[in-house]
């Protein structure tokens, strides 16, 4: 919410006074959502703040807000907080997200017969502490609710309506990436790599690479990923059956491709040459052609006649300026030819804070094996390859090449099974081998590395410090970091509307891996120990720049703590709705069962057969799997 903080006395981060900005009209009650801190010497039903309601006539209404009736203390549930203060605590109506000890609480007023309004302020009065107004609303004379302004809310049962009608999206993604990892499953089955193998190579896509942390957010990526596998899988299948309807049905996927996201389009010839190309190995390019132009046609039909069509008609009902050629070519001049080439690869692959390879270590032994998968499937290896290179070649032109506020390179996330895929070569020489001891261990720790990366991104929010720096250390910096890496690309970062990020994009120092794991630690410090504020303090006071010799130590860097997994989002978000977290719970459980019935079913042919150097080689998939399941529960209990 957009309201600035409220204190004793003016300052640059708070007011002494501030104007709720109602609408006028005629009223039946207002409803405030607030929270106090550094309140906790306030007695109990102290003043801390006062609300004046301006009549229609001019004359002025005050109602008091006060600790422990209409507001308290928002950490008064921290151990080291309720052992000093001195007030009471109201019900709370919310946790902050990722803090269940972070409180939200709610005051009404009602005006019977209710009241013209004009306005309303909050003034602060007590000596000390702050006062922070989190939502508005007021109660129309009708019965309806309208909220007051600002740029988020906290939920009220009025308010979830249209929340409930959508929370079906912040799962989406996380279903249709687990689709992705079946898909991986199947196409790596497809190549004739054995059950145990082509589970290591859907696991190690699923929790080794950016498709776990992309998997609990909104952007399109993950369904353009999936949509890709799917569309390769099928015309693999139409090659392997002879059946065309698969073709069409690939056609099909690759046109909602295109629609999720326009730039898609550029895998549509990939796809066609793959067609191809997996009819050639044992016949010449003409042969090849003609045994595969019906399947070619087949893929083709459906984006050939529905695109156009749907693009005329969107321009013609929407007036989508995207068909004029001079918009056309001018948007691409703008968004994607100005950035030179080496800046946008560097950024894309190996830059500290983007990085691809440092945001998922096991592509470091994944890329030098698709030699070895090229080798082994010949032509069938094209749409593995080119697809990848395409995608970092038309990234890296584009100026906000990063993909703006986001975990990693997120442009690249659909190339990631792919990638995967063709490290199936080197996992199931070092799976099949008995003495390499060597080797497998070695593997091991770089997918394990690489699964911490991951966590990382899921169990923080990544807006958290990329907030901190922004808004608490850029202004402290010589060209806002710049001068420590990324200053080549401060022309194109120091236009973008989220904010001039480049040291967070090019310097070690500022990279938000590093920056997570300091927030990680103070988390730790938080959770386990939170009645040692001194050694919360020296861990944030740490940051990963400071080791460099940089200072520039944020103000609130405890602005940063909080977890971020979905147990604790929706907690935070449906606290008063007990019997919602109840069936979330048992849907956990159900999905759970499911999940484990399917992996039964995956490995039962496995586990049956005998020899004791083959459950030594599926025994890690299966102990990563319980852990997994493991996880997944504990962190819903958190």
């Amino acid at each position: 919410v957009n309201y600035p903080a409220l204190g004793p006395r003016p300052a640059p981060d708070t007011q002494a006074e501030i104007d709720l900005e109602l609408t006028a009209g005629r009223y039946a009650a207002l409803g405030l959502v607030s929270h106090a801190g550094l309140s906790a010497t306030l007695e109990q039903g102290a003043e801390i703040a006062r609300l004046t309601l301006t009549l229609a006539g001019g004359d002025a209404v005050e109602r008091p807000i006060r600790a422990g009736v209409e507001t308290a203390e928002w950490a008064y549930d921290r151990a080291d907080v309720r052992a000093v203060v001195r007030h009471q605590r109201p019900e709370p109506v919310g946790h902050h997200i990722g803090n269940p000890q972070a409180n939200y609480y709610y005051a009404e007023w009602r005006f019977d017969p209710p009241v013209e309004l004009t306005g309303a302020q909050v003034r602060y009065v007590a000596p000390v502490g702050r006062f922070y107004v989190d939502g508005v609303a007021l109660r129309q004379a009708e019965g309806g609710w309208v909220d007051g302004p600002g740029v988020g809310r906290v939920w009220s049962e009025r308010q979830n309506e249209e929340f409930f009608r959508r929370m079906w999206a912040p799962f989406a993604n996380a279903f249709i990436t687990a689709l992705g990892v079946v898909l991986v499953y199947r196409l790596t089955r497809r190549f004739g790599y054995a059950v145990n193998v082509a589970l290591a190579v859907a696991l190690t896509y699923a929790f080794a690479t950016m498709a776990w942390p992309y998997a609990k957010y909104d952007f399109a990526e993950p369904l353009v990923t999936t949509e890709l596998l799917a569309m390769v899988w099928l015309l693999r299948v139409a090659h392997d059956t002879g059946l065309r309807r698969y073709a069409v049905a690939a056609g099909g996927v690759a046109l909602f491709a295109i629609a999720t996201k326009y730039v898609t389009a550029f895998a549509l010839p990939i796809a066609l040459v793959g067609v191809v190309a997996t009819a050639k190995p044992g016949a010449t390019w003409r042969e090849a052609w003609r045994q595969a132009r019906g399947t070619a046609v087949a893929f083709a039909l459906p984006p050939v006649v529905a695109l156009p069509v749907a693009l005329l008609g969107a321009a013609m009902l929407f007036d989508i300026r995207l068909l004029y050629e001079r918009d056309l070519i001018g948007g691409i001049q703008r968004g994607w030819l100005e950035l030179p080439f080496a800046l946008g690869i560097h950024g894309l692959l190996t830059s500290p804070g983007k990085g691809l390879l440092w945001y998922n270590p096991v592509l470091l032994v994944a890329v030098p094996a698709a030699g070895w998968f090229v080798r082994r499937h010949g032509w069938r290896a094209l749409v593995y390859v080119a697809i990848p290179v395409a995608y970092v070649l038309l990234y890296s032109k584009k100026q906000v090449w990063y993909g703006g506020n986001a975990w990693g390179p997120r442009y690249l996330v659909p190339i990631l099974p792919f990638l995967i895929v063709m490290a199936a070569p080197l996992i199931a020489a070092v799976a099949g081998r008995a003495r390499m001891a060597a080797a497998k261990a070695a593997l091991a720790a770089v997918i394990a590395l690489s699964v911490g990366v991951q966590l990382l991104g899921v169990s923080k929010d990544f807006i958290s410090y990329l907030d901190i720096f922004q808004q608490q250390v850029a202004g402290l910096l010589p060209a806002k970091g710049a001068y420590h890496g990324g200053l080549d690309y401060q022309p194109w970062s120091a236009i973008q509307p989220e904010g001039d990020f480049a040291a967070v994009l090019y310097a070690p120092p500022f990279s938000p891996l590093l920056a997570h794991v300091w927030l990680l630690r103070a988390d730790a410090v938080n959770l386990l120990l939170p009645d040692r504020l001194d050694l919360l303090g020296d861990v944030l006071g740490r940051t990963p720049w400071s080791v460099f010799g940089i200072s520039a130590q944020p103000k609130e860097p405890q602005n940063g703590l909080g977890l971020d997994f979905w147990s604790t989002t929706l907690t935070e978000n449906f606290v008063t709705y007990p019997s919602l977290l109840v069936w979330v719970g048992l849907a956990l459980v159900l999905v759970q069962t499911l999940a484990l019935v399917g992996w039964g079913a995956v490995v039962r042919g496995l586990w049956r057969r005998p020899g004791r150097w083959h459950v030594w080689r599926v025994l890690p998939i299966g102990a990563a799997a319980a852990a997994i399941l493991v996880f997944d529960t504990l962190h819903f209990m958190l």
